[in-house]
């Protein structure tokens, strides 16, 4: 069996120099603010304070994201411009995230390799160059011979050069030592955010109480804390790679912490966002009125907007099956088919309901009570981004009492071209209330109605629609006949 060596770094004192060049680190972080999108992105900017001594610098900036994507860095000096440094270069480098990489960025390079004795004391050191460094395959180079695999450690030195975790590297060119803030901004994956509703209908179903609540998600690899948190909705092209599907939100690891800010955190009669929501460019801006910790690996649920009382209108509609003149999408004339009926509901996103701010897109997770006031689940539907005064239609679930029944009582060829067809469809209604259903047919080709028991309304070129009343506990027959061509 193989003996793998372990890896051990030793720490040297004192920052890596040379003539012209001073290393220094500068993890304090200030003034953090966050601009998080829906598309797995977000901008970062931070203002970072430095002790710049006079002429060339290195500037070490750790606490950033694994995730930044280099071409947007954007780097400037807070404060007056005059005499302000002058910025040379900058590189990132990701870092390594086990072992066997660090031990590959020392191939070529002269480390120490310690055996022990039984008694796990130092048996003996000894210098050479590191050749080989693969998966399970350790060479060194000492004394004019190979060692294979051997039983010991390799110590390897550390420096500044030799980067673990990710860091953005600058070098700066200072006329005089002085203190100065540098802002840094820059694009990252690995952040982003998405809106979920919440809605609980009132006991007499004309209306909810809503709540929409931003859940962002940091993949970043860094925390940011206390941070000023900005929410990007819309869609916007980007000028960047497709996102890894390693930051898929369906990857977060099971165990993820789930950070909740509610009404209790905010207080009872704070607004959770800062204001109105504002129009950039094309997208809307909400702004959280709080700083936040924007935690690595956590969930992070901020409340953006709450409304007690939303009206609403109920909606039950069923699609029937399609007709042309050939027979090729409907059942044998005589055959009886049920359909179902859907639930939906509908409602204005307007001021008079304590909304008529820009809603972004996200789930709606739809609650109710029962007769013994506990709440039930009763369906979801997606809310598209919608601006102010425009209607939300919700689409929750096939009813479970109410449904039709749908049959051609006759089919007949008027002509070479045309055909017409009789058509009944029973509405069945075992609820305690009288409902109203809307019956959708659409037809292909050309369609003339020559008949109909309620009068229709034409939706588009190619359907009709029909608004039918049904008693409680009862059922209504619709009958229709149409010429298809």
């Amino acid at each position: 069996m193989k003996s793998i060596p372990i890896l051990c770094i030793a720490l040297l004192i004192g920052c890596a120099r040379d003539q012209t060049v001073s290393a220094q680190t500068h993890p304090e972080r200030r003034g953090i603010e966050l601009t998080v999108y829906a598309d797995d992105f977000g901008m970062v900017r931070e203002l970072r304070p430095v002790k710049l001594s006079k002429g060339n610098s290195r500037l070490i900036f750790q606490d950033v994201s694994k995730s930044l994507e280099p071409q947007s860095v954007l780097l400037s000096w807070s404060g007056e411009a005059d005499g302000l440094p002058r910025l040379v270069s900058h590189s990132y480098d990701l870092g390594v995230d086990t072992s066997k990489e660090l031990l590959r960025r020392y191939l070529g390079r002269e480390v120490e390799f310690v055996r022990y004795g039984d008694s796990g004391r130092e048996a003996d050191r000894s210098k050479g160059r590191l050749m080989v460094s693969a998966e399970g395959d350790i060479v060194l180079q000492t004394d004019g011979k190979f060692i294979i695999n051997p039983a010991g450690t390799i110590i390897a030195p550390a420096g500044a050069e030799m980067v673990t975790i990710p860091q953005l590297s600058l070098q700066v060119d200072s006329g005089d030592a002085r203190d100065a803030s540098l802002e840094i901004a820059y694009l990252t994956r690995s952040l982003s955010w998405s809106a979920d509703y919440v809605a609980t209908v009132s006991p007499d179903d004309n209306s909810i109480a809503l709540e929409c609540w931003a859940s962002v998600v940091n993949q970043t690899g860094t925390d940011y804390p206390d941070a000023k948190v900005v929410l990007m909705a819309g869609s916007l092209n980007r000028a960047a790679r497709q996102r890894n599907s390693d930051y898929k939100m369906s990857n977060m690891p099971a165990t993820m912490d789930l950070s909740v800010a509610g009404a209790g955190d905010l207080g009872m009669n704070m607004p959770s966002l800062n204001g109105q929501p504002q129009a950039v460019g094309e997208l809307q801006a909400y702004r959280i009125a709080k700083p936040a910790d924007v935690v690595q690996g956590q969930m992070n649920r901020l409340l953006m907007i709450a409304s007690q009382k939303v009206a609403i209108k109920k909606d039950y509609s069923s699609r029937l099956p399609s007709l042309d003149s050939y027979g090729y999408y409907n059942e044998p004339v005589g055959r009886r088919s049920r359909g179902s009926v859907q639930y939906a509901f509908s409602f204005f996103n307007r001021s008079a309901d304590a909304l008529g701010v820009p809603l972004p897109a996200g789930e709606l997770r739809v609650y109710a009570r029962d007769s013994k006031d506990s709440l039930r689940y009763v369906g979801a539907a997606g809310v598209r981004n919608t601006p102010k005064d425009a209607r939300v239609d919700a689409t929750l679930a096939d009813a479970f009492d109410v449904y039709t029944e749908y049959r051609v009582t006759k089919s007949q060829k008027v002509n070479k071209r045309t055909t017409r067809k009789w058509v009944e469809v029973t509405l069945h209604n075992e609820k305690p209330a009288a409902v109203d259903v809307r019956l959708v047919q659409a037809f292909y080709g050309r369609w003339k109605l020559i008949s109909e028991s309620e009068k229709h309304v034409k939706r588009d070129a190619a359907t009709a629609q029909w608004k039918v009343s049904v008693p409680a506990g009862g059922k209504t027959v619709h009958t229709f006949a149409v010429d298809l061509s």
